[in-house]
Formats: C-alpha cells, sequence, structure tokens
C-alpha cells in the first residue's frame, strides 16, 4: 500500500487536484445560499429522524451480519481457548519436570521472562535453548513442543483479530452504502435550512451531492456519533442561553 508523505508526487498532486475541485465549485456557485430561520426545535427535528433510520440500519446490520459471519468467529474463538488450554498444559506439565530436574527448572524459568525488546517469545526460547545443551533430550523435545504451541496460538489470535477487523470494515461499507442511498432518495440534514436557488442548476447538483455524502456519513456513523451531536448542541444553546440571561442581569 503506498504511504503518503507531504514530499510524495501523489500528495502533491491530490492538494493540486482538491484545489481545482473546491475553485471550480466556487466558480459554479458564485451566490451564496440563503439560511432560514431555525430554532432549537428545528434542529431536534431535523436529527431526529437520521437517529432513528441509523438505529434501524445498525439492528439490522447486526442481524445480516451476525448470521453471515457469526460461526466462523465462533470457531476462531474455540481454537483460540483450545489452543490457549495446549500451551496451559504444557506449562503445567514443564512445571512437574522442573521439580525433578534442575536444569529443566532453570530452562522454563527464562521460559517464563519477559524476553527483551526487540525479541520475541518463540526467539527467546529458541535462544535459550541453542544456549544450554546439558537438557535431556526429552525435556528439549517439550520445550520444542511448547514453542510450536505458542506460535501456532499467536497465529490462530493473529487470525481472528484479523477476521473481526475485516467484518467491522464490512459492517461499515455496507452500512455507508446504505446511509448514501438514503440520502440520495431525499433524507437530507442541510438542504431544510436553507433557501435553494433553484436558477443555478448547477448549483444545487453540487450542494445536493455533498449533503446527501454529509447526512451518508452521519447515518453510517451510527445513533450514538447522532446522540453525541444532537448533545452538544443541546449544551451549547444552553450555554448561550445562560450567557444572555447573565448579561441581562448585569
Amino acid at each position: 500500500m503506498l504511504k503518503l508523505s507531504q514530499e510524495s508526487p501523489l500528495f502533491i498532486l491530490l492538494i493540486i487536484i482538491s484545489f481545482l475541485i473546491v475553485t471550480l465549485a466556487a466558480w459554479l456557485s458564485s451566490k451564496p445560499f440563503v439560511i432560514k430561520q431555525f430554532g432549537f426545535n428545528d434542529i431536534i427535528q431535523l436529527l431526529a429522524l437520521p437517529f432513528f433510520i441509523s438505529l434501524l440500519l445498525e439492528r439490522s446490520l447486526e442481524v445480516f451480519i451476525t448470521t453471515w459471519r457469526g460461526p466462523a468467529a465462533e470457531q476462531l474463538n474455540i481454537s483460540v481457548q483450545q489452543q490457549k488450554l495446549l500451551v496451559h498444559e504444557h506449562r503445567n506439565f514443564l512445571e512437574t519436570q522442573q521439580k525433578q530436574n534442575p536444569l529443566a527448572a532453570l530452562e522454563y524459568n527464562q521460559i517464563n521472562e519477559l524476553p527483551p525488546v526487540g525479541m520475541s517469545l518463540e526467539q527467546q526460547i529458541i535462544q535459550n535453548f541453542t544456549q544450554n545443551q546439558e537438557l535431556p533430550s526429552t525435556t528439549k523435545l517439550q520445550i520444542d513442543n511448547l514453542n510450536h504451541k505458542i506460535h501456532e496460538l499467536t497465529e490462530k489470535e493473529r487470525k481472528r483479530v484479523a477476521y473481526k477487523s475485516d467484518t467491522r470494515i464490512i459492517a461499515l461499507w455496507t452500512s455507508l452504502l446504505f446511509g448514501l442511498l438514503i440520502s440520495a432518495i431525499g433524507i437530507r440534514s442541510i438542504e431544510p435550512l436553507v433557501i435553494i436557488d433553484s436558477d443555478n442548476t448547477m448549483q444545487v447538483i453540487l450542494f445536493r451531492c455533498l449533503d446527501a455524502l454529509l447526512t451518508g456519513g452521519l447515518i453510517a456513523g451510527g445513533s450514538e456519533g447522532i446522540h453525541k451531536l444532537i448533545q452538544v448542541f443541546i449544551d451549547f444553546m444552553e450555554a448561550t442561553s445562560k450567557q444572555i440571561k447573565g448579561k441581562g442581569l448585569s
């Protein structure tokens, strides 16, 4: 994957393209919109519908994605738990061995210590194993077996984390798609607050496209995000009201 930096030509090209798009949009929309008079109740009513749609979308996606991705996720969880049990059993076995063999006790204590910075647990086990050649062959085999089990556990946990990450990405893109479709058919969050000049067709098209993108992203962000937005607006209105009352009393 390409990494963008401020010195890369791709980053500079994106900046130039963005500037040209904004310039073109400003040129096509030279006349600003007139904002309607609105109050606190108008904002709450305006955000109530996207909030309700977002709730429905969240619950629906939860059912669909759980039905689709849930069984495989459960299998990964079971596999990780089983592997953890195997590692725990091998550790317990080595703990019993250390009581009988002092060399094995020394090597097992080295395994339980945290590895130094830049070294994984598996690398530490291999290093400790190669540095101590006086261990019995059976103990060396058990340590190798424990090392293998730990490596398998790490791989299974990595697969589980990757699967959960893929599930979240699928849910996010799906909710964004549905949010854009819902906003495209007429559920908007900014258009009800402005007076549109129907004579400037290009300006109206650009404005409605951007409004659909913003509303779709708002719906896809979830009900919690809309609730926080409403709470911020309520806090702002309350703080403004207190300041006005304070100035009036003074």
